[in-house]
């Protein structure tokens, strides 16, 4: 259910950004991806000699050169000077263009930046974090380009990525004003208060006022680590960022279920599995496999460490039952995960046999965890059928019988799905996007309409109604073909490989071992399944997802192209089915 809108929000809102040029540590003989020499950065940098001191253009230089190689952890020579301890370190892997962001020049400069805005933190623990935040912030209220509030581009932007992401987890723009205008008692700043000792200690010691992120995703090593609790490292960690990288429900799930050198009364795994999410939600399948994936990890988890975890993972649920349906519904991640999680629901008596097997719930997994993988792709960077003619008369002049398709009859899955088909027109219109998606023959109006259709049928097919040839016809000739093609020229599919729907996308970053986890698609499965509603039992089948869970090393990370080159080119370099599927996949 990857639709991809937001990837061309974002080509429309970066046509005017300024290319930015690959630069290199080093020039690298025999030709690589990184073309151009430090002379052009010298060139881009010349703009700004007068501006900065040859110290500071020197690390200027340093900064682009780790997040264009983009495969260091490294002090960044900007930002480190902020950490507390001076022990912060850069993940400049993350630098790497990946999703839908590594296929034009625009969409990866633009990928560079937003990854620059939303991970690097004026930590505010220190006077010269409190300074720099503060001066920030009186940038971003003045003037930009041609006379217009540079917060008010800043604003739009952080609305349309808001309606596709979520709101940001760290400290931004608005709750870092508020919070000042309170600590001072006035609503005017000027730059050289940022320098005042007396205005600096009013804030640091207000600082309590201000909330801690929820996730936490920095590479903080020190030697207070260990007798710190998370908790502890995430009230370190506030820090003020331009474009926060947002908060996801699944990721804060992922947060509170691992653990790495900090304090803890629980055993928790530095490495989790994309299971913890759907057992949160409530997937059977999901917890047992769970369970064996502790059992299996090393070293393993012992009886009195599965205890711990999974009485932490059972509060970890409760809070996530008491997500309120405004909160699923505030932006198109969470209203996606939204629709997913009803993929795990139970399924009785009254629906299909196949639906009360015991192989289904795997199924049911392996669908969930396939599109969470494209979730996370198409979110990655802010936290992813062919028709056939009808034929004619047959040889005594009688039509064939009208084939008759299936639609599997989850409700509570159509039914969410449907409500988030609906808010993403109402985001569209709120926002001023796609609008031609939202006419009468554009992507969104279908796919609309389509869905309504196929909920119908689940509807009829539980409730005994009998289904008519030409509903059944309709059922056969619908295409989503459609969905997959670009929205308008601006970015045209160059070849097959375009249409192909194997993907990759990272997950989590495990310092402790230097592990990356991915989760990725590859080419579907065909599933067969045996139905008989209105007494006419018949074999149907149908695509299902092919899903890979697996980790890296800590490095260049993975993008679409890396993972597809295995997945279709050399199949035998994927990764080995992971062990919950056993059982699922008939070779």
């Amino acid at each position: 259910m990857s639709i991809g809108y937001e990837k061309r929000a974002r080509y429309r809102a970066a046509t005017n950004a300024r290319k930015v040029p690959n630069l290199p540590i080093q020039p690298k003989p025999g030709g690589s991806r990184w073309t151009v020499t430090f002379s052009n950065a010298q060139k881009l940098l010349g703009r700004f000699s007068e501006k900065f001191s040859a110290e500071t253009l020197k690390r200027i230089e340093q900064e682009l050169a780790l997040i264009y190689e983009g495969n260091a952890q490294a002090k960044s020579p900007l930002f480190a000077r902020y950490a507390n301890n001076g022990s912060f370190h850069t993940d400049y892997t993350q630098y790497t263009p990946r999703s839908h962001y590594a296929a034009t020049s625009i969409t990866r400069a633009y990928f560079r930046t937003m990854m620059y805005f939303g991970r690097n933190s004026y930590f505010l623990e220190k006077g010269p974090g409190i300074t720099d935040a503060l001066l920030v912030m009186h940038l971003m209220a003045g003037e930009g380009a041609g006379g217009r509030p540079i917060i008010a581009e800043w604003q739009r932007l952080i609305d349309i990525t808001g309606f596709y992401a979520g709101k940001s987890d760290d400290i931004c723009y608005p709750e870092w004003r508020d919070f000042v205008i309170r600590t001072l008692g006035k609503d005017s700043f000027r730059p050289e208060d940022a320098l005042n000792p007396e205005t600096l200690k009013k804030i640091s010691d207000r600082l309590n006022m201000l909330r801690p992120p929820r996730i936490f995703s920095e590479a903080g090593i020190g030697p207070d680590t260990r007798q710190q609790t998370k908790e502890q490292r995430l009230e370190g960690a506030k820090a003020f960022r331009v474009f926060g990288q947002r908060f996801t429900f699944d990721a804060w799930v992922l947060s509170r279920l691992t653990g790495g050198l900090e304090k803890s009364d629980v055993r928790l795994p530095s490495m989790p599995s994309a299971l913890f999410v759907s057992a949160v939600f409530g997937d059977k399948a999901a917890l047992e496999s769970s369970a064996q994936y502790l059992k299996s990890y090393e070293p393993t988890f012992s009886e009195r460490d599965l205890s711990g975890f999974f009485d932490n993972m059972n509060a970890v649920a409760a809070d996530i039952k008491k997500v309120s349906d405004a909160e699923w519904f505030s932006s198109l991640n969470f209203a996606w995960l939204n629709v997913i999680r009803n993929l795990s629901a139970p399924f009785g008596e009254g629906y299909p046999l196949y639906m009360q097997s015991r192989l289904y719930p795997l199924k049911q997994l392996e669908s969930f965890l396939g599109s969470y993988a494209e979730l996370k792709h198409d979110t990655l960077l802010y936290e992813k059928q062919p028709e056939a003619e009808c034929g004619g008369p047959g040889p005594e002049g009688e039509p064939p019988p009208v084939p008759k398709g299936f639609v599997e009859p989850n409700l509570l899955f159509w039914y969410a799905l449907q409500r988030l088909v609906h808010f993403t027109s109402d985001g569209f219109r709120e926002h001023g996007l796609l609008e031609r998606e939202r006419e009468e023959f554009g992507h969104l109006s279908r796919f609309q309409k389509q869905v309504d259709f196929y909920t119908g049928l689940a509807e009829k097919e539980l409730l005994g109604i009998e289904i008519t040839a030409d509903e059944y016809e309709r059922l056969r000739t619908y295409s989503l073909d459609y969905m997959a093609e670009p929205l308008d020229a601006a970015e045209p599919f160059h070849d097959r490989k375009d249409r192909r729907s194997g993907l990759v996308a990272d997950i989590y970053t495990d310092k402790t071992t230097g592990q990356i986890l991915y989760e990725g698609t590859a080419e579907p499965y065909i599933m067969l399944a045996l139905v008989g509603n209105e007494s006419s039992p018949r074999l149907t089948m149908g695509v299902a997802f092919n899903h890979y869970e697996f980790t890296g090393p800590l490095g260049a990370r993975l993008t679409d192209a890396d993972w597809q080159a295995k997945a279709y080119d050399n199949p035998s370099a994927l990764p080995r089915k992971n062990f919950w599927y056993k059982e699922l996949v008939v070779k």
